[in-house]
């Protein structure tokens, strides 16, 4: 029996040992991307850069799948990747700028029914959207990232933890001033435009 892997009660042999881990990367592809992809974003603030972080995070999975039997958890393992991955990207000072504003189709989907809120209530939606992204990517750093992580990628404060690699009850303690902060000038933005 050298040679061959159990898996539960099935035995495999080597080549069924490498196609379950390409299953399970797919797993994980299927599973995560969408979490890979707003951890590069909230870091990267680029639509293309965060896809492209994205293919270089799994490609890493890809390089080291020999290892995905030795993750605990994948999610917080991913997340941890992909946050690496992401500021790699940030820190070669390699950006992309869209210059194709145009998109093929344009005239099919404004030719289609609109069922979407009204112009106002988008634009309200969008400026407050807008508004919040300014006050988040105005926070330090520190406070900054665990509440991207908290809020958009959900996760919890044990996970957070070990993607930022401190201590959980520093993460709370971010979390909470990050919201103090957060609400503090979100009520002086609002304030000053109740004034106007």
């Amino acid at each position: 029996m050298a040679g061959q892997i159990f898996l539960g009660e099935t035995v495999l042999n080597p080549a069924m040992a490498m196609e379950a881990a390409a299953l399970t990367v797919e797993t994980l592809v299927a599973s995560y991307s969408l979490m890979v992809f707003r951890i590069a974003y909230s870091i990267l603030r680029n639509h293309h850069d965060a896809e492209d972080a994205v293919q270089e995070c799994f490609l890493r999975v890809l390089k080291h799948k020999g290892g995905l039997n030795r993750v605990q958890n994948a999610k917080t393992w991913l997340a941890r990747v992909a946050w690496t991955t992401a500021l790699d990207k940030r820190r070669s000072g390699h950006v992309m700028a869209s210059l194709d504003e145009e998109q093929p189709g344009a005239e099919t989907v404004q030719s289609l029914s609109d069922l979407s809120p009204l112009p106002d209530e988008q634009l309200a939606g969008a400026q407050m959207q807008q508004l919040l992204q300014r006050l988040i990517a105005g926070l330090p750093e520190d406070l900054r990232h665990p509440l991207e992580l908290s809020t958009v990628q959900e996760l919890n404060s044990a996970e957070i933890a070990e993607v930022l690699k401190i201590p959980e009850g520093s993460v709370r303690t971010r979390l909470f001033r990050a919201r103090k902060q957060l609400k503090e000038k979100l009520g002086a933005v609002l304030e000053g435009r109740r004034d106007v």
